[in-house]
């Protein structure tokens, strides 16, 4: 892919990556530095391994489930090009191109989508209760680890897991109402959902602006517990 050799994406190819996505030229360059970093040896394409060097992925508990969304199988060998990595950030992203005119207006379904997809470990097209559980556990737990500072931290662990599971509860259900049933369909998981900020929670958006500090760490393999 040519878009990915060069040091920079020429002209036409921003202008239609700013067509299909509403991202701006700074937001493009910035994923496009990012993906030639992490293509270390310059194939032009993404492998499962290579988004896990960014640190602030390897660490989020969700890293599996986050690494899902952007590719279409869970084989160690599957492989994502540069197109395929704009087309699943910019659902993260806030687009900041055109402002409406060419600003795609179902961002918001499609990031309900990859959510989906995130929630549905067992690829079967529907989201169970045990895993939508077992993923918002992971997702409220480090809610709560990032509000609270290492000073703070152990002083307020006693009344963690009550106001953590109060929370569980009240999302599950939202998502899956007063019924007994054990799962969901996406649509379903996207209608109830729709005002929820499980994106949010994720912040996958933190990440994916390619950031030298990151990146040295990832390389030196060092300050791994580092915040982004």
């Amino acid at each position: 892919m040519g878009s990915v050799g060069s040091r920079q994406l020429n002209p036409a190819q921003l202008c239609d990556h700013q067509q299909a996505t509403g991202l701006s030229a700074e937001q493009l360059e910035q994923l496009h530095t990012r993906f030639r970093s992490l293509d270390r040896h310059q194939h032009g394409y993404l492998t499962p391994t290579d988004l896990l060097r960014i640190p602030q992925l390897s660490l989020n508990p969700l890293h599996r489930q986050i690494i899902d969304g952007f590719f279409p199988s869970r084989e160690p060998s599957a492989r994502i090009g540069f197109k395929q990595f704009v087309d699943t950030c910019s659902t993260m992203l806030v687009p900041q191109f055109g402002r409406g005119s060419v600003r795609r207006c179902d961002g918001r379904v499609q990031k309900l989508r990859l959510l989906s997809k995130m929630f549905d470990t067992r690829r079967s097209g529907c989201i169970t209760r045990s895993d939508f559980r077992q993923i918002m556990c992971s997702i409220v737990n480090l809610t709560w680890g990032q509000k609270q500072d290492q000073g703070s931290q152990e002083k307020l662990s006693d009344h963690r897991l009550p106001e953590v599971e109060a929370e569980l509860q009240l999302l599950e259900q939202q998502a899956f109402g007063f019924s007994s049933c054990d799962k969901i369909s996406y649509a379903e998981f996207e209608e109830r959902l729709v005002s929820a900020d499980v994106d949010g929670r994720l912040s996958i958006a933190k990440w994916l602006e390619d950031d030298d500090e990151g990146d040295a760490e990832a390389e030196a393999g060092m300050e791994v517990g580092s915040s982004p």
